[in-house]
């Protein structure tokens, strides 16, 4: 059985859109197969044509496989929650990940990534990383301080410096602020490698297995051996450091039976949860951007910062006093969702929108069209945080605004990264602008993850 389509209102008639700063290229019509194998390599953003915002379901064929582009939120449901487990991450896309994360979340499917999800979740919920704001906050502080000693003439890559600060943030929570984590953590932020055409296309699993082993790198097994390191010291008699999350999942217990991971699935999950923490938060530099675009929007995202910590830095309490702050970051993640698609294949037929889905097809829920579809938000490709106020998001289908993806593998770290990005939000905001550096076009890069291309070089005035 299905759920009928989302029934949604007709949208208005549109008017002449301005072009918009920093697009991809949208083709007019679909790709062909090889035009796409060729652009989705380069830019994953690219192969999205205008007929994908137009309608909320679309069937497609590339190399006589089904693909299927849904858009439509009571589908996106079906697919992501109420039959979750007929729609499995696609297999090519999963050994990407796989050769450096083994049984972790990222990974793994079935029983073995239920049993880790039971377990990792409770680490890195809200409670548990409450104690490290303060610290969070220190440490955005201090890149300030970097910042605002920097020769003001000379443009910086802001991507360049959020990314350390996100390093240095996560870090924190991960290790308690052990150095010896940060070669760790930048190994794992670039996993898994930006896919390949020929990732993409169904193969044998040891054809696979061979291609991803090729692209290992050679630095691992040092690195892996820390990671191992670092969790033995944890489990330890005797242990006397910081609970931070690798202490935590070194000691925590599946809540339905009561056991521990074993101690190399306790490794595989640390560099699960490492990996997907480097993603979430992209919306960091994306937010610098369309605020130096949209003057208004910066002017009063700066008033507020000044009325709820006039003269001082932020507190921890402070980042629930901010709502409007929040409404900016949920319309930039909403032009800029962290992660841009969600690829899913059919382990059974089944039936989506009124038509058949056989078994084996490839479902794509791709938020960086979800969030801009001209049928589910009226002007997709403005900026306009008041999109998010309770009652102009009153009516919206739920599923229309998906940045941490939603259901059974919803970002398990989302809650972290909305706090640490109003963290450094509220530190940088409150002692900086930042102004394009650059006349040229901020293109978005579709990988794994969303990124401008190149960088996003600024310029910086002291507030």
């Amino acid at each position: 059985m299905t759920s009928p389509a989302t029934v949604l209102p007709a949208p208005p008639a549109r008017a002449a859109e301005a072009p918009i700063p920093g697009m991809p290229p949208r083709p007019a019509k679909r790709l062909s197969t090889l035009a796409l194998l060729r652009t989705v390599a380069t830019n994953s953003l690219a192969v999205c044509d205008e007929e994908l915002f137009d309608k909320l379901f679309v069937a497609r064929r590339y190399v006589a496989h089904p693909v299927f582009f849904v858009s439509d939120p009571a589908a996106i449901k079906e697919v992501l929650i109420d039959r979750f487990d007929n729609y499995p991450r696609v297999t090519s896309i999963r050994r990407l990940f796989e050769t450096d994360l083994r049984t972790g979340t990222l990974a793994s499917e079935g029983e073995t990534w239920r049993r880790h999800r039971r377990v990792a979740t409770p680490t890195i919920d809200p409670r548990a990383i409450r104690p490290d704001v303060p610290a969070l906050i220190a440490l955005a502080e201090q890149t300030a301080d970097q910042i605002a000693a920097a020769d003001p003439s000379v443009p910086i890559d802001i991507e360049r410096w959020v990314g350390g600060l996100s390093t240095l943030l996560w870090n924190q929570v991960v290790t308690g602020g052990d150095p010896a984590g940060i070669p760790i953590l930048r190994w794992l932020s670039k996993v898994p490698h930006k896919p390949r055409s020929i990732d993409l296309i169904p193969k044998p699993a040891w054809l696979a297995e061979r291609l991803v082993h090729h692209r290992r790198d050679p630095a691992l097994p040092l690195l892996d051996a820390q990671l191992h390191a670092m969790i033995e010291a944890r489990q330890a008699e005797g242990y006397a450091g910081s609970q931070d999350l690798l202490w935590r999942l070194a000691h925590a217990r599946d809540r339905q039976t009561g056991d521990l991971l074993p101690r190399d699935e306790v490794r595989d999950e640390a560099a699960s949860l490492i990996a997907g923490g480097a993603a979430s938060v992209r919306a960091l530099t994306w937010i610098w951007y369309l605020l130096a675009l949209h003057p208004e929007v910066e002017a009063r995202f700066h008033a507020e910062l000044d009325a709820a910590m006039p003269g001082r830095a932020p507190e921890p309490d402070d980042l629930t006093r901010l709502p409007y702050t929040r409404r900016v970051l949920d319309e930039v993640m909403r032009l800029y969702p962290p992660i841009p698609a969600i690829l899913r294949q059919a382990a059974a037929k089944d039936e989506l929108c009124g038509h058949r889905v056989p078994r084996g097809a490839f479902v794509a829920v791709m938020p960086w069209i979800v969030h801009r579809h001209r049928k589910l938000w009226t002007d997709p490709d403005r900026f306009d945080p008041e999109r998010f106020t309770e009652a102009n998001s009153a009516g919206r289908p739920r599923f229309s605004y998906i940045p941490f993806a939603v259901g059974p593998r919803v970002c398990i770290g989302a809650s972290f990264a909305m706090t640490q990005m109003l963290s450094v939000i509220a530190v940088l905001g409150r002692r900086f602008r930042f102004r394009l550096a650059s006349d040229g076009p901020v293109v978005p890069f579709g990988g794994i993850s969303l990124q401008p291309k190149g960088g996003l070089p600024v310029r910086v005035e002291r507030r």
